[in-house]
C-alpha cells in the first residue's frame, strides 16, 4: 500500500505547490486586514487549481501506454490482456487519488467562501481531456465524441461548481468505457514501433513505389502506389473501411476520418464556443470572442484550401488569356474555387437567416461557426481527384509527391 501511494503521484511537485500555496496564503493573512474576500486569494487559489490540473494530466498520461512509447513497446511483447492489471499502475482512478484530492480540498478550505467542488471539477476536466486523446486515437470514436461534448458542458457549468463536478463524473464513466475498448484492442498497430521485419520492408527498394522527382511523380498511372499514399501506410484500428482508398481524400481525411467525423468536429467547435458564452458574457466579451473565432476559422480554412490546390498547379491559361479568349471560367480547373466561395458565404448566410427568423445571436453565432468548419472540411472536389482529372498545368513548387498527399 505504501509503495502504491508513493508511485501514484509526483509528490515532489505537489509538495512544492503546497509550499507555494501555504506561503502565499499566510502572507495574505498577515499583511491584509481580517475579513478580506476570496478575490484577495486569487494566487493561492490558482496554485491549487494548477496542482489539480497538473495531477489530472499526470494520472491520464503517466500510466497509459499510449503516451509512453517504451512502455507500449515493452507491453506489446508480454502476454498482458485487458483483464489483467497494468504492470506500472492502473489508469483508472484509485484510492490514492482520493488522498491527493482530499489534501488539495483541505488546503482550499483556508480560502474564504471556498467551493471544494471546483478542485474536483478541475481535476476531472484535465484528466478527461487528455484521456480522450488516447481514446480517440486508439478506440472507437463514439466515446471520445461523447466525452468531448461532456467536457464542453463542464465549461458551461463552471459557475455552478457541484453541477460541473457531477458532469465530470459522468464524463469519466463514459471515458472508462472507451478506455476498456481501447485497451481491449492492444497492441495498437498504428502507434506501436515498427518491427525489424517492417523496417526491412520499408527500406527495401521498390521501383513501383520509388520517388522519381518532379514532375514524374505527378504522372503516375496509379496514385495508390505513390510514395506515401494511404495504401503504403498502416491503417489505424477501428478506422472505417474505405478511408484512404478513394480519390476524394484530403490531407485531413486520414486524421479526422469520414464526413460524419467532419460533422462531429464541426458540431463540437460550435458547442464549445457556446459553452464559453456564459463565462465570457459576464465581461461582455462573448460577441468579440465569436467574431474572432469565426474570422480565424474562415481565414485559415480559405488559405489552407487555396494553397493545397494551387501549390504546384496552375490554370491552363493565364488571366489575360481568359479575357482574350472569352473563357473567363474553366469548369475543370475552377471547380476548386467552389469551397473558397462557400467558406465565407455559408456561415454569413446561416447567421443572417437564423437571426432574421428570431434565433438569438448567442445561438446563431456558434451554429455559423460550425457551418464554416464543416464547409471547409467537406466541400468537394477532392484534392487527389482534382489533381488527376482537373484541367490544370503542372508548375514547380512542391518538393513532395503530389499524388501522395
Amino acid at each position: 500500500m505504501r509503495s502504491r501511494l508513493r508511485l501514484a503521484a509526483p509528490w515532489k511537485a505537489l509538495f512544492t505547490l503546497a509550499i507555494v500555496f501555504a506561503v502565499s496564503a499566510a502572507s495574505i493573512r498577515i499583511l491584509l486586514p481580517p475579513g478580506v474576500g476570496p478575490e484577495s486569494y486569487r494566487f493561492p487559489t490558482g496554485t491549487l487549481f494548477f496542482a489539480a490540473a497538473a495531477y489530472g494530466v499526470y494520472r491520464a498520461c503517466y500510466f497509459h501506454p499510449y503516451f509512453r512509447s517504451g512502455y507500449r513497446a515493452w507491453l506489446a511483447t508480454t502476454p498482458w490482456t485487458v483483464d489483467k492489471p497494468l504492470p506500472f499502475g492502473p489508469i483508472e482512478l484509485d484510492w490514492p487519488d482520493v488522498v491527493v484530492l482530499g489534501a488539495l480540498i483541505l488546503m482550499y478550505a483556508v480560502v474564504p467562501d471556498h467551493q471544494s467542488a471546483r478542485i474536483i471539477a478541475v481535476f476531472l476536466f484535465f484528466h478527461g481531456l487528455f484521456l480522450t486523446i488516447s481514446i480517440y486515437n486508439a478506440a472507437n470514436h463514439v466515446p471520445a465524441y461523447a466525452a468531448l461534448f461532456g467536457l464542453g458542458l463542464m465549461v458551461r457549468l463552471w459557475p455552478q461548481p457541484w453541477a460541473c463536478a457531477l458532469t465530470g463524473v459522468v464524463v469519466y464513466l463514459i471515458e472508462y468505457d472507451g478506455l476498456r475498448i481501447s485497451l481491449r484492442s492492444f497492441p495498437w498497430a498504428a502507434t506501436d514501433s515498427p518491427t525489424p521485419v517492417e523496417d526491412a520492408e520499408r527500406t527495401t527498394f521498390d521501383p513501383a513505389r520509388a520517388s522519381c522527382g518532379w514532375p514524374y511523380d505527378r504522372l503516375l498511372k496509379d496514385p495508390q502506389q505513390a510514395p506515401g499514399a494511404p495504401e503504403t501506410r498502416p491503417e489505424a484500428p477501428f478506422r472505417p473501411a474505405g478511408i484512404g482508398t478513394n480519390l476524394e481524400e484530403m490531407p485531413w481525411h486520414r486524421l479526422l476520418g469520414t464526413k460524419l467525423d467532419y460533422l462531429m468536429w464541426s458540431l463540437l467547435l460550435g458547442w464549445w464556443a457556446s459553452c464559453f458564452g456564459p463565462i465570457l458574457a459576464e465581461q461582455d466579451r462573448y460577441p468579440t470572442f465569436l467574431s474572432i473565432a469565426t474570422l480565424a476559422v474562415v481565414s485559415i480554412s480559405f488559405i489552407t484550401r487555396l494553397s493545397l490546390y494551387k501549390m504546384g498547379y496552375a490554370s491552363p491559361i493565364g488571366e489575360w488569356g481568359r479575357i482574350r479568349t472569352g473563357r473567363w471560367i474553366i469548369p475543370g480547373h475552377d471547380v476548386f474555387a467552389l469551397a473558397l466561395v462557400l467558406i465565407p458565404i455559408a456561415p454569413a448566410l446561416t447567421f443572417w437567416g437564423l437571426v432574421v427568423n428570431g434565433v438569438p445571436w448567442r445561438i446563431a453565432g456558434p451554429i455559423a461557426l460550425s457551418v464554416a468548419l464543416f464547409v471547409a472540411l467537406a466541400t468537394p472536389p477532392g484534392l487527389r481527384r482534382w489533381r488527376l482529372v482537373g484541367r490544370h498545368r503542372l508548375v514547380p513548387g512542391q518538393a513532395r509527391s503530389a499524388a501522395g498527399s
